[in-house]
């Protein structure tokens, strides 16, 4: 079985080591597209406050933040906390299983990326943790590389240390998202050449 703390603990020196890098990178249209999807979503509903958990550089955050949405940020990596924060963003150095705000604070939760890190074996842990978070009826958006069922370090990864990758077959990622959920939308980007095949883009609604 995989460690949870293990995988935290390397992931945290991977993307300290990485952070100033990805943050000059430039933001891809497919994604930005897939942050407006939602945004429209929260907006429809009222909705005013986010939290974007594995936060990254705050590229995503300052974007809902910029439409008018109270943002807090999470992330394991202080380096990427600290650029959120220079982005003029709220953000905390957390990994999911302790995040530490009270039940149902956030209308909505962006997760872009970062649970596709968290073992098999505490996946469900971690999306009990998220549910806690984010009030009933409220919006979630997890986007994923999937398609593919696969467990471990990805041994081509570039960053030092290698990456842990949990990866799901389509079918069972739902599955798994509709015990804590109901799966409002399930979109599956190809994107070819990409070494994990394609994007599992997915909409849901709390059931608190």
């Amino acid at each position: 079985m995989t460690d949870y703390t293990s995988v935290t603990t390397e992931l945290k020196h991977a993307y300290d080591d990485r952070a100033e890098l990805r943050d000059r990178s430039p933001v891809q249209e497919w994604k930005v597209e897939l942050w407006s999807q939602f945004l429209r979503r929260l907006q429809a509903e009222g909705m005013q406050s986010l939290l974007e958990i594995g936060a990254g550089t705050g590229q995503a955050a300052r974007f809902f933040q910029d439409a008018g949405l109270n943002v807090v940020c999470t992330d394991l990596s202080s380096e990427m906390v600290r650029l959120c924060r220079a982005k003029g963003l709220v953000a905390h150095e957390m990994d999911f299983l302790c995040l530490d705000f009270a039940d149902g604070k956030f209308d909505g939760l962006f997760a872009q990326n970062c649970l596709l890190h968290v073992p098999k074996s505490e996946f469900s842990r971690v999306l009990e943790a998220i549910r806690r978070v984010v009030r009933p009826e409220g919006l979630l958006f997890v986007g994923a590389w999937g398609g593919q069922d696969f467990e471990g370090v990805w041994e081509d990864d570039g960053y030092d240390p290698k990456r842990f990758y949990a990866l799901y077959k389509d079918e069972e990622m739902r599955s798994i998202m509709e015990r804590y959920f109901r799966v409002l939308s399930f979109q599956i980007l190809p994107m070819e050449g990409h070494r994990f095949g394609h994007f599992q883009a997915i909409t849901l609604r709390n059931l608190q």
